[in-house]
């Protein structure tokens, strides 16, 4: 097996086909999508796919961001799923194939659990929660209910008081009002700040690509702007992507002015039955540890942070490095358990 690396926007017509064809056979998540690599493309220089072949047959995309001979997740910092797309029985290009393409070494940080390759190392495992709703909202409401009545309800004793204190709630599933995606970006930023996170959307780059995968439609990935208002007073909103079967919950934010109501929880509600509504069934809430999470998920993935490394003089200095921060490490606790 081997691979090349190519610029999204350089796949043709057939490739990407193949693409599609490939990433229906895995979980649909609209981060492992074509149409979100040649999107991070047009914001990112370092965006490339590799394209792996067997016997001359194309048998596997991987979107990545090529920094020097490194492999690294596409929208480094952004994505919430990395893997590839794989033709049936077509096995996880190592780092053999990653040679062949020019490239040292693959960091990568939520990729699919099934797809770890050999020989990774510094491999770490996350859970990440889902909501499936096989049967529905409603019937999902009747899980949640079970298990945490009184929590639902009282996130709809605070719809009632929204309404009566500021206006009738409505929502929107698709919104395309770009005044309210601003507002999402500044509630966004804020909550950055008062974190001393990163602020993503200090990044123009970052602004216009989620300001374009907002307006993206194709059954693969397609950008959803979400909007809770009450009155005609916009309080929480979630810009997100979705393939015809996922949803990736991806920038959700409410204005703190209405944060006694809980807006965030509320628009993540109405979110589900919209998503239901268009026969969308499993909610990605990506990694990370929430209470809400735990209220809302019905079960979880597993995405793995880990690094591989291309066979050849290439990576010895990662290798070196590697053996490095290991001898630190244990020359540390040595020195910890003699002070004790």
């Amino acid at each position: 097996m081997r691979c090349t690396s190519v610029r999204p926007a350089e796949l043709g017509s057939t490739e990407l086909a193949l693409w599609r064809e490939y990433a229906q056979r895995g979980p649909r998540n609209p981060f492992l999508s074509p149409e979100y690599a040649q999107a991070v493309g047009e914001v990112r220089d370092a965006a490339r796919v590799l394209v792996a072949e067997d016997a001359g047959q194309i048998c596997g995309f991987l979107a990545i961001e090529q920094h020097g001979r490194i492999a690294r997740p596409i929208g480094s910092g952004l994505s919430d799923c990395e893997g590839w797309a794989l033709a049936p029985a077509a096995s996880v290009p190592g780092g053999a194939a990653l040679r062949s393409a020019g490239l040292i070494g693959w960091d990568f940080d939520t990729l699919l659990d099934e797809q770890v390759p050999a020989g990774a190392y510094r491999v770490r495992r996350e859970r990440s929660p889902i909501i499936a709703m096989p049967d529905g909202y409603e019937a999902y409401l009747e899980t949640v209910r079970a298990r945490s009545k009184k929590w639902l309800s009282s996130m709809f004793r605070k719809q009632r008081k929204l309404e009566r204190e500021v206006g009738e709630v409505r929502f929107e599933f698709a919104s395309t009002d770009d005044a309210a995606l601003r507002a999402l970006m500044r509630w966004k930023s804020g909550q950055y700040a008062q974190l001393g996170e990163w602020d993503r959307f200090a990044d123009p780059g970052i602004v216009a690509l989620v300001s374009g995968l907002m307006k993206l439609r194709s059954s693969s990935c397609s950008g959803a702007l979400s909007v809770l208002w009450a009155g005609d007073v916009p309080v929480a909103a979630h810009a997100g992507l979705h393939s015809s079967s996922v949803l990736s919950w991806w920038f959700p934010a409410y204005d703190p002015a209405y944060g006694k109501y809980s807006p965030g929880i509320l628009v993540l509600l109405h979110l589900l039955e919209g998503a239901a509504a268009h026969g969308i069934g499993v909610v990605d809430l990506g990694r990370g540890k929430h209470e809400y999470k735990d209220a809302t998920k019905t079960g979880e993935l597993v995405v793995v942070t880990g690094s591989v490394d291309a066979p050849g003089v290439g990576a010895l200095p990662r290798r070196v490095k590697r053996v490095a921060r290991a001898g630190v490490r244990v020359a540390r606790k040595v020195t910890a358990r003699v002070r004790a």
